[in-house]
């Protein structure tokens, strides 16, 4: 079996499997599951307040109440990632080369995972760590909160914006999560977070959903970030896979703009493209921690998958 180099729709369920695999390396996507709803039409119509109930005294007439829906217009970007391998996976065997393309998208789907953060909370391109624009960043528009020395005083300022909302997720950056983590009680001396190991990957804070990677931060953002944390209804974060992922194999050029030609390095390149869609209902249930002093930002260069 010969690899082909036509670009081809992969079918709908392996789209979505690999978009499931996006949890492991974004916290949006572990705190906010896609939307699974088809590729279908960008608005997501939603509609505010809750409905109060009406105490009827006997005979009397019921009233109405009326609800404004009003449609969020879905935000698309697009997303590619192109990895090269040895052109020997063109004559490789089918087995061999499920294993290989299996691995290929595995990783391909951590990188759409960190994107899926950078975009949402920075508004930023991962590659080049560069602003782009005309996408608003969650990390400006949601409920601000300046951090203090204190950690636990911390926790608390975040509640303290969000009792209008369902708390139901916290994403730590990990300089937060290795603080908390040194939290003692000091009549024991033990953690006051035992739920945060030495790996920093908590699953739980304080009783809710908890999950730390450095995209909170913004590693790769040019410049500094001061993220700390996000915590608040993540439910408010709608996002799904507009178009189904598309996939090929490219052998010659240079397609991912190396300065390296694939067939002069007897290469190949798989390149995998997907688009995706997302809206932030309400900001302001998502409430931002920020530091005092700088904690991102330190990329020295694009870093490229």
């Amino acid at each position: 079996m010969v690899l082909q180099t036509n670009q081809v729709t992969l079918p709908t369920s392996v789209s979505l499997a690999v978009v499931g695999k996006a949890h492991d390396t974004s916290t949006i996507a572990t705190l906010s599951p896609a939307d699974k709803l088809g590729f279908m039409d960008d608005k997501y119509n939603v509609f505010t307040g809750k409905a109060r109930a009406e105490v009827v005294a006997e005979g009397a007439k019921k009233s109405g109440y009326e609800q404004p829906i009003t449609p969020k217009e879905g935000k698309r970007f697009t997303v590619q990632c192109t990895t090269r391998v040895s052109k020997q996976l063109q004559w490789a065997d089918e087995d061999n080369q499920l294993q290989i393309l299996d691995a290929i998208q595995a990783d391909q789907a951590a990188a759409l995972g960190e994107a899926l953060d950078y975009v949402i909370y920075h508004g930023v391109n991962p590659a080049s760590g560069e602003a782009m624009t005309g996408y608003e960043a969650l990390a400006k528009i949601a409920t601000q909160v300046k951090g203090t020395d204190d950690q636990l005083a911390n926790l608390d300022l975040l509640t303290d914006q969000l009792l209008r909302v369902n708390i139901n997720g916290v994403a730590l950056s990990r300089t937060l999560a290795n603080e908390l983590r040194k939290l003692r009680v000091s009549n024991t001396g033990g953690r006051l977070f035992p739920e945060i190991p030495l790996s920093l990957n908590a699953g739980t804070l304080d009783g809710i959903r908890a999950c730390t990677s450095t995209t909170v931060e913004g590693q790769y953002v040019n410049g500094s970030t001061d993220v700390l944390a996000f915590m608040g209804d993540f439910s408010t974060i709608k996002w799904r896979l507009v178009r189904p992922i598309t996939a090929e194999v490219i052998p010659y050029g240079d397609p991912d703009n190396t300065g390296v030609d694939l067939a002069g390095s007897n290469q190949i390149a798989y390149r995998s493209e997907a688009v995706f869609s997302y809206a932030i209902i309400d900001p302001t249930a998502i409430a931002v921690l920020k530091a005092t002093s700088p904690v991102a930002g330190t990329r020295a260069k694009a870093v490229k998958r």
